[in-house]
């Protein structure tokens, strides 16, 4: 980890928050972050040292570590961001995959990604969301339908084995062989998949066309 930025993403991954939820706490907009981690150095932002400090208490890591990478002092909360984790110092693998959309849905085929390398997720996240790491699976967003939630290329994780849909929650689901990241409302003859941009229209599916219709599983996390 070479830049603040880049120091920035790993410790508050190795915290278990997304972008939003660490916009959330310090009552900031989540492009915000997006800008203070942008692996383009020259489109990047960094706060400045008051919003900074909030920023290192908040991810337990000093000011002098997200400056300069040095001075690391770990706290109880909060275990040491590493350059490059592994499963044995208390993170587990969460693989990235692809859909293959040839065959009908009853016959998913997840594509493990060859160009990806695997997210490394801290052991207290899976603990605190009362999460098994084998359930989950991670995926590219593509396309802007679900925006500003979700963004093109923006990482989601999903639990596969949530997939009882609850109203206004956001799961990845395949209907008529096409791959979507909606929330989703039940209705009294079917389910509508909704987009949070406005651009895009809801998708109405009658009870009639739900065997066209699949949960892969229930959005647990989200990394831009």
């Amino acid at each position: 980890m070479h830049t603040i930025h880049s120091r920035i993403r790993q410790a508050r991954t190795n915290k278990g928050l997304t972008q939003a939820e660490l916009a959330e706490k310090l009552n900031i907009s989540i492009t915000a972050i997006q800008l203070w981690e942008n692996k383009d150095e020259t489109k990047a932002t960094a706060p400045k040292r008051k919003r900074l400090e909030e920023v290192a208490k908040i991810l337990g890591v000093t000011i002098t570590w997200l400056y300069t990478g040095e001075n690391f002092i770990q706290t109880d909360e909060n275990p040491k961001p590493t350059e490059n984790p592994s499963p044995s110092e208390g993170y587990k693998k969460v693989m990235i995959y692809t859909i293959d959309l040839s065959k009908n849905h009853e016959n998913i085929k997840w594509i493990l990604s060859e160009f990806e390398e695997p997210l490394l997720i801290n052991n207290n996240w899976f603990r605190s969301k009362n999460l098994i790491p084998d359930d989950l699976r991670a995926m590219r967003v593509k396309g802007n339908s679900m925006a500003p939630n979700l963004e093109n290329n923006d990482i989601v994780i999903i639990n596969t084995n949530d997939v009882e849909p609850v109203d206004d929650e956001t799961y990845a689901i395949i209907y008529n062989k096409h791959f979507f990241i909606r929330q989703i409302r039940q209705t009294v003859d079917g389910i509508n998949l909704i987009s949070s941009n406005s651009d895009y229209e809801t998708i109405k599916i009658s009870s009639n066309h739900l065997n066209n219709f699949i949960i892969l599983g229930k959005k647990v996390w989200r990394c831009g």
